[in-house]
């Protein structure tokens, strides 16, 4: 795990930055990560990815995080990324019409209403359980993280896209995806001992 932590570390807003970062971004980027203690951190530089889409409404526990990649994202899909600063919901375009309307309250992804900072309760055991979901994970932060909805092929699936941490950085041709990290350092290893 270390040469994954690190190359989420040499990615991260507080470290590397980026041509799209203000000043005042990152400054409170950086401030924010020498004052967590070490799961925030954690989460901080490796974000969780929870699918949605599949979760059973009787269950009560928070779904198993998957890899933090673009190769697990489906367009049939609905994932929550949360990082303890940042929490966006993505949707994929072609999610089961019913998973829309018995969260959403509309027929289709396309009517998401995505200038919404939280979701409505509404009178439905998979409604009830997305908002536990959320709701579970942003009382276990100690500070508050807005819900942003991010619709598939939007302008802001760029923002979800930046926090998926083990593909190659979308605002910096510098960045290595994990995969290439790897190779890197095993070259710069091999270089070292011959």
């Amino acid at each position: 795990l270390l040469p994954l932590y690190t190359n989420c570390l040499l990615k991260s807003d507080a470290i590397a930055g980026g041509s799209d970062l203000g000043c005042d971004d990152r400054a409170f980027s950086m401030c924010c990560v020498s004052s967590m203690d070490v799961a925030s951190s954690v989460v901080y530089f490796y974000p969780r990815l929870i699918p949605l889409h599949d979760v059973n409404p009787d269950e009560t526990h928070v779904p198993q995080q998957i890899r933090c990649t673009v190769e697990k994202l489906s367009d049939n899909g609905v994932y929550l990324l949360e990082n303890g600063i940042h929490m966006l919901l993505y949707v994929g375009l072609a999610v089961n019409p019913a998973w829309i309307q018995d969260v959403f309250g509309v027929q289709t992804a396309a009517q998401i209403d995505i200038d919404r900072t939280r979701l409505v309760d509404r009178d439905n055991p998979l409604s009830r359980r997305i908002t536990g979901i959320i709701q579970s994970i942003s009382s276990n932060r100690p500070r508050s993280m807005k819900l942003t909805i991010v619709r598939q092929r939007d302008k802001l699936e760029i923002v979800f896209k930046h926090f998926l941490c083990e593909d190659r950085s979308v605002a910096s041709d510098s960045s290595f995806s994990y995969v290439d990290f790897l190779c890197h350092m095993h070259k710069e290893i091999r270089a070292i001992l011959s």
